[in-house]
């Protein structure tokens, strides 16, 4: 089970590492914001404890980032700020749950197992197209009974374009959802080369339809 942890001071996020490879889970760190990122665009996380003040940016940002993105992990936002308003500002935009520093170790570790038991509950949804199959609890994709190795990034234009298969999306529209703000140039062929990475993984050209002048839609 990933769990990645999203905190830039160095003692505490050895210790939540400690107190989670103590109850099992495979842990990842990352300091930054942009470190961040390039986590969760390659691994797929059931948790993302992540502290709201980052060196290069602001978790806030980040948790809006990811709903945007449809990555669908519990969050456990972290922050030395108690006042309610950050609370509701943070749940109110995807937060799971909302822990203020300093806080027991004992405490953090039933938030943890919580949001765990939460997420397992729930029943996976799937959605089937033609003979690719995306679940998105566990954000794993299938074609003929084998699981294909998609990019976060990769995962989440399927899933958008899987859940609305009668609408066209143009590219400023799939541009907006895997747009980020760490990003300081954004080429004008990205949409297109995800595109085709998508249709290569899956051994289909037609899985994702191009509509000339306009953008691309579910194909089949």
């Amino acid at each position: 089970m990933n769990i990645l942890v999203v905190e830039d001071d160095h003692a505490n996020a050895n210790l939540i590492e400690k107190l989670l490879n103590q109850e099992g889970y495979r842990v990842d760190i990352a300091p930054s914001y942009a470190t961040a990122v390039t986590h969760i665009d390659t691994t797929r996380y059931r948790l993302i404890v992540l502290d709201w003040n980052l060196p290069d940016g602001d978790g806030y940002a980040l948790l809006q980032e990811t709903r945007a993105l449809l990555i669908d992990a519990s969050v456990l936002m972290l922050s030395a700020n108690a006042d309610v308003s950050y609370r509701v500002k943070a749940l109110n935009s995807g937060a799971d749950d909302y822990l203020c520093k300093p806080y027991s170790q004992a405490e953090f570790l039933a938030r943890v197992k919580s949001l765990l038991r939460r997420s397992d509950s729930n029943k996976n949804t799937t959605i089937t197209v033609g003979a690719v199959t995306l679940c998105k609890n566990s954000r794993e994709v299938t074609t003929k009974g084998d699981v294909v190795a998609l990019t976060s990034t990769e995962y989440n234009l399927l899933e958008l374009l899987a859940s609305n298969p009668n609408k066209i999306f143009t590219k400023h529209e799939l541009l907006d959802a895997i747009h980020t703000e760490y990003d300081t140039v954004i080429t004008s062929n990205v949409i297109e080369v995800h595109v085709k990475n998508i249709r290569k993984k899956l051994h289909s050209k037609e899985i994702i339809a191009t509509v000339r002048s306009i953008g691309y839609k579910i194909g089949c």
